[in-house]
């Protein structure tokens, strides 16, 4: 039950979990669980429309979103799935803000009707920043806009670039996961425009450190998309001269695609990995839960992420809480949360450097006590101390607003 004091806000995000997509956007779901301790919480999370085509497997990646439930209620809060309608991969981002918004029309009167929210927070500046600023408009109430992804070069396309800097200058409040991010915004909104840097958190209950005896000081984690923009390319490369150093050394991939173009890469990346003589030292492990992703990560000796670009990289918190080292490049987010302390940061693709990186977390395991990694995590990133911070947020809106 909410505090008397408790808001009501409306969630705006299409990147959200639902019955067929389980993990994505599970970072907006977890600030929602958290504030919905406090305060009352409502999801819209629209998902593409698609026809009655045939089940054939070629048509999976459309037919399923067939699949996904009009309205559920996951950890307690309630979540609408409407349909909208978008052109298959990119082809039609331009229209997306009007089909969604169309989507929501009576769906919105109906949830405004028992659910008298305070204010919109939509999750991505465009297409749900600019739709949550039209709600507000039409419901008389502040919105804020979370953004996770950095503005460059995406935002360079002009009519996606025009509606979201005009509803990223209407919010009531900017809020981004990285100062990495924030500096794209500025380059469109300019230095003077303010942008709460508010990081994403740690489930601290899910990553957690396990007994020492389970943890296998010869493998290495990775948990994300598997494709180049990751970098696993290059991390594949460097694998071959872990192996050369330490021939018991191992790689698991945690991870796997929702999309077609991503499972084309996945695909690319597991013949490089028997190209480049690797079978019995790289696993691909699919997607897992994560309970599962938790445990690969308290039981190894260390966690890689080689992105290209990363906006701010919430497995590395995740597997800090689980007491486990990580080595990351500098791809924007990440070297804003690892240290020395922590693990290692290393140039982004730069196979040999990602090694000796790797190699030496690896060879010094107390060097990085789990508790003192635990520690670091939580009492930045723990979800209960981000979710406080936009509770401050929200509270300065609603004041400056009335």
């Amino acid at each position: 039950m909410s505090a008397p004091e408790g808001l009501r806000v409306l969630f705006l995000a299409r990147s959200y979990p639902n019955n067929v997509f389980d993990t994505l956007g599970l970072w907006t779901a977890w600030l929602a669980r958290e504030l919905a301790k406090r305060h009352e919480v409502r999801v819209i999370s629209p998902v593409p429309w698609c026809p009655p085509l045939p089940q054939l497997e070629r048509l999976r990646p459309y037919t399923r979103f067939r699949a996904v439930v009009p309205e559920e209620t996951r950890d307690g809060i309630r979540v609408y799935h409407p349909r909208f309608l978008v052109g298959p991969g990119s082809t039609a981002p331009c229209i997306e803000h009007v089909t969604y918004e169309r989507s929501l029309r009576g769906l919105v009167g109906r949830v405004r009707a028992e659910f008298p929210f305070d204010l919109v927070h939509g999750h991505f500046v465009y297409p749900d920043g600019v739709v949550a600023s039209r709600l507000a408009r039409r419901y008389g109430v502040p919105f804020v806009v979370t953004d996770q992804a950095p503005w460059i070069p995406w935002l360079e396309r002009s009519c996606i670039r025009r509606r979201a800097v005009a509803a990223a200058h209407d919010a009531g409040a900017l809020t981004c996961v990285s100062g990495y991010i924030r500096r794209t915004m500025h380059h469109f909104l300019g230095s003077e425009t303010p942008v709460h840097v508010i990081p994403n958190g740690v489930d601290s209950t899910t990553f957690a450190p396990g007994e020492a005896e389970t943890r296998d000081r010869n493998r290495i984690a990775y948990v994300g998309l598997i494709n180049f923009n990751k970098g696993i390319d290059t991390l594949l490369q460097a694998m071959t001269r872990v192996v050369e150093r330490n021939p018991r050394s191992r790689l698991v991939l945690v991870g796997g695609a929702y999309y077609r173009d991503t499972a084309l890469q996945e695909i690319r990346l597991k013949s490089l990995a028997t190209e480049l003589g690797l079978d019995g030292h790289v696993t691909f492990a699919g997607r897992l839960p994560p309970a599962e992703v938790a445990r690969t990560m308290r039981e190894s000796a260390v966690l890689v992420l080689p992105s290209r670009a990363e906006t701010f990289g919430a497995v590395i918190v995740e597997s800090l809480a689980s007491g486990t080292p990580v080595v990351v490049t500098a791809s924007g987010g990440p070297q804003e949360i690892v240290s020395d302390e922590v693990g290692r940061v290393v140039p982004v693709g730069d196979p040999e450097g990602l090694a000796d990186a790797l190699v030496d977390v690896m060879s010094r395991p107390e060097q990085f006590d789990p508790m003192f990694l635990r520690r670091h995590a939580v009492e930045r990133y723990g979800w209960n101390v981000v979710a406080e911070r936009y509770e401050q947020v929200y509270r300065s809106v609603l004041d400056e607003a009335a």
